[in-house]
């Protein structure tokens, strides 16, 4: 089911397959990838309970042994609730139930509320642990942005001057510590290039920045993109397609290593969340026009 939202010159379509903010125009121009599957048939994915692939697409909590086969987790391939719902603001939940807990062990409640302004929008994830043991999770986001014909004629530009290795991951998806591109991020820009991503997604480290902005070189039309509570930024677009889309994905956590143990607790990044709290954490994008 989708569910549209209007505030002056900006409209929103949230649907509660995946709980994800498809479509986000403002004076008619739309921001949010349009999910053509020549490309990808993605818009803004929410990645639970962990980002990216899995070894073997096997993990263990607890020393049992579960399997995830859906990349980037179970969340973006379910259907939500619909909690809430305004002129301006939609929320969605997803709760844990027997078929979850076949690959995932806890009891949750994920709520996913997006928030539409006529400058931009706000994406809030919630995670509630409704069980009585501490629960093990990743998130993050998958955001796919339009771009005015090829992605190379856009750079993204930090607030921060930056030292980063690019980081990437290999044909399956997996992460090691020497998958690393010869170039580097040093100072506050990257220009986009096509062939930075022929393998897969491009992951940068606790970079120092909270924002960056991802806008056409020729005018600075385009987007800024605040991460702040996200230790990581992942960049993508699909390998050897030209898309005209660029993906901004803020994450908390990391995919599996090649040399991995399996075990959920060992994985760099990942939050344990106690009984009856809660966890909550944002991206938001403001138009650049």
């Amino acid at each position: 089911m989708q569910k549209i939202l209007q505030i002056g010159c900006a409209k929103g379509i949230a649907d509660t397959y995946g709980g994800e903010l498809i479509s986000y125009t403002n004076e008619g121009k739309e921001y949010i990838w349009t999910g053509d599957p020549a490309f990808w048939n993605g818009h803004a994915p929410v990645l639970f309970p962990f980002v990216s692939a899995l070894k073997d697409w096997k993990v263990k909590f607890g020393g049992k042994e579960y399997s995830l086969t859906t990349k980037h987790g179970f969340a973006r391939k379910s259907e939500f609730e619909l909690v809430e719902c305004t002129d301006t603001k939609i929320t969605f939940a997803l709760t844990s139930s027997e078929k979850t807990k076949e690959q995932y062990p806890f009891d949750f409640r994920l709520l996913v509320a997006h928030e539409i302004t006529e400058q931009g929008y706000t994406t809030t994830y919630t995670v509630c642990n409704t069980g009585t043991q501490p629960m093990l999770f990743c998130i993050g986001g998958h955001a796919g942005y339009c771009v005015d014909g090829s992605a190379e004629d856009y750079q993204l530009i930090f607030e921060q001057e930056e030292d980063l290795d690019l980081y990437y991951t290999d044909a399956q998806s997996l992460f090691s510590e020497s998958y690393r591109l010869a170039k580097r991020i040093t100072g506050n820009t990257y220009d986009i290039v096509y062939d930075d991503f022929d393998v897969d997604a491009i992951i940068l480290k606790a970079p120092k920045s909270h924002k960056v902005k991802l806008v056409k070189k020729s005018d600075g039309t385009g987007l800024e993109f605040d991460y702040t509570g996200f230790e990581n930024l992942t960049l993508w677009t699909p390998p050897k397609k030209q898309a005209p889309f660029f993906c901004l994905e803020p994450w908390n956590g990391l995919p599996a290593y090649t040399d991995e143990s399996g075990n959920f607790e060992d994985k760099p990044g990942h939050i344990t969340l106690e009984a009856g709290q809660e966890y909550s954490v944002s991206y938001s994008i403001t138009v650049l026009k």
